[in-house]
């Protein structure tokens, strides 16, 4: 008995971090991603797909999110690399943004496929007053361009580790 006791202590923790996850198919942009159950999940214009956090206490005004858009094109992959994509990503967000740092731009492995993944942070100049962090990969597969994009607040991320598992989740479909 009291050995049962010493077993159930230890495994609080790990059950106390135990979450639901779902799983997401999206037919139109061929791609399955789990996440969490107490994650929101949208669906935008242009088909972009958003996974939102929980308020992570009373009074939160951020959630982060992880978005997934897919864009097709003949081009993609042949015509078009990724390092190619990746740069004009690149200059277009940093114009969006006031202090632009970014902090890493390397090339990755993903669905067994070349992908980049980049972060950076700053101030979005459509809200001046929050420092926020991205974490963005792309790539391509067959014809299509996955976009995955991980906004969060710089200074604290409490979910960065639930995020990236969403984002490693993601399975491209034939």
């Amino acid at each position: 008995m009291k050995h049962t006791g010493i077993m159930l202590l230890m495994l609080f923790p790990i059950m106390a971090f135990a979450q639901d996850w779902k799983i997401f198919t999206d037919t139109a942009g061929m791609f399955t991603a789990s996440y969490p159950a107490i994650w929101d999940n949208k669906i935008k214009t242009g088909n972009r797909v958003f996974f939102t956090s929980p308020a992570e206490k009373e009074g939160d005004i951020f959630r982060q999110n992880v978005n997934i858009s897919v864009s097709t094109n003949p081009e993609y992959g042949t015509s078009y690399t990724i390092k190619d994509v990746s740069a004009d990503v690149l200059e277009s967000v940093r114009k969006s943004f006031l202090s632009f740092n970014e902090e890493s731009n390397t090339l990755i492995t993903w669905n067994g496929t070349e992908a980049c993944e980049i972060t950076y942070t700053g101030y979005s100049k459509s809200d001046e007053q929050i420092w926020i962090r991205i974490k963005q990969r792309m790539c391509f597969y067959k014809t299509r361009l996955y976009l995955v994009t991980y906004v969060a607040l710089a200074e604290e991320d409490v979910y960065k580790a639930t995020a990236m598992k969403i984002i490693n989740s993601i399975k491209f479909k034939p």
